[in-house]
């Protein structure tokens, strides 16, 4: 039996993308042990993926929360983690770290095939290695896919996969239930934050919140929409800022679901309108119809996949010469005042809201 181990530290687009790569490895090896090494907040992603045996969690600040009170404590937990990867005897690692240490580290542990991105010369322990500058001029997804030439596996589907766990569809669907949520108009959710994986340059890639405000607005009047607000505890400020700009009734549930919560309402909507990041790709996972803001980002690499303009709708300011200014997983300062995003007009997001809306009459209403 092959054993697979899947290294991915990154956040939950990083890991939505790695899905169809998991699902590829699954059939070319269906009695094989497909492990998974990733972070806390990604775990459950992975928890319900029916192609995944193991998962194996390193969060970089439990370790060191742990290791500011007792180094041995720290080292212990590191040391029961690779004991635990080293007794499962895996025979590949696909590493897609962009890293030199976890290649070092399961080299150490014994396996003989580990294949990843040799970026910035870091792949240099591993055994088949594509060299590359950054994710660039095609989709994450596409660069994960030529990795399995290695392997000899072809990725026939690259649709994202997350399925959600049955009690939290039950609480999506009472919840909704409660608020009376399911006479037929349309829900949309906004999410005008977006997650934690940009840190502190999170604000330089968010629309306005008058902007998001206003296509709230404009969609409660215009199609008796009711307006559901998304973000995380941190996020709540931004949420409240939105609420209060607002002049029709939302609801806020920024800080009160869990991830799978999250995603279980998301997949009810009849369509959710967001900056680029995580929340945009678990609502694509759920097969709901976007409407994503880009500035410095290019959608072509980290937009919603797949790009089918009938379902999802990526909203940017292409006749800048300036963007996509993120290169290499670095933002460069803006001499131009965020012109990306601060020019993207509401008419402009409101326009593509109502194409998806009409493109399907269902859509109109509450989705089953």
């Amino acid at each position: 039996m092959t054993r697979v181990l899947i290294v991915n530290p990154f956040g939950i687009g990083d890991v939505l993308f790695s899905t169809p790569l998991i699902r590829a490895v699954r059939r070319a090896f269906p009695e094989s042990f497909i492990g998974y090494l990733c972070n806390r907040r990604t775990e459950p992603i992975l928890k319900t993926n029916p192609h995944v045996n193991e998962i194996h969690v390193y969060e970089k600040d439990e370790i060191l929360r742990l290791w500011r009170t007792s180094w041995r404590n720290g080292l212990r937990q590191v040391l029961a983690l690779l004991r635990r990867i080293r007794r499962l005897k895996y025979d590949l690692v696909i590493d897609l770290s962009l890293g030199e240490r976890y290649g070092l580290i399961m080299k150490l542990l014994g396996v003989r095939q580990l294949v990843g991105f040799n970026y910035r010369r870091r792949g240099r322990f591993l055994t088949e290695s594509l060299a590359i500058e950054g994710y660039q001029g095609d989709h994450v997804v596409s660069h994960y896919r030529r990795l399995l030439q290695f392997l000899g596996i072809r990725m026939a589907e690259e649709a994202l996969e997350l399925h959600v766990d049955e009690t939290d569809v039950r609480w999506a669907r009472q919840w909704l239930e409660r608020q009376h949520l399911t006479d037929g108009r349309p829900v949309i959710g906004i999410v005008p934050a977006g997650g934690v994986s940009w840190g502190i340059d999170a604000p330089f890639r968010r629309w306005s919140l008058e902007g998001f405000a206003s296509i709230g607005d404009r969609l409660a009047a215009q199609h008796q929409a009711r307006i559901l607000l998304f973000g995380e505890a941190s996020d709540a400020p931004v949420c409240q800022a939105v609420a209060k700009c607002m002049r029709h009734p939302v609801r806020d549930l920024s800080g009160q679901t869990t991830l799978g919560q999250f995603v279980a309402l998301l997949g009810r909507l009849s369509l959710v309108v967001c900056n680029d990041g995580g929340p945009l790709h678990l609502a694509v996972s759920q097969g709901v119809r976007t409407v994503s803001i880009f500035g410095p980002v290019d959608p072509t690499v980290y937009g919603p996949h797949p790009a089918t303009p009938s379902r999802h709708r990526a909203i940017s300011q292409e006749h800048l010469p300036c963007r996509p200014c993120y290169h290499q997983f670095k933002l460069p300062p803006c001499p131009y005042e965020r012109a990306c995003l601060t020019t993207i007009r509401p008419e402009d997001v409101l326009g593509a809201c109502k194409e998806l809306l009409a493109a399907s009459p269902d859509l109109m209403g509450m989705r089953d």
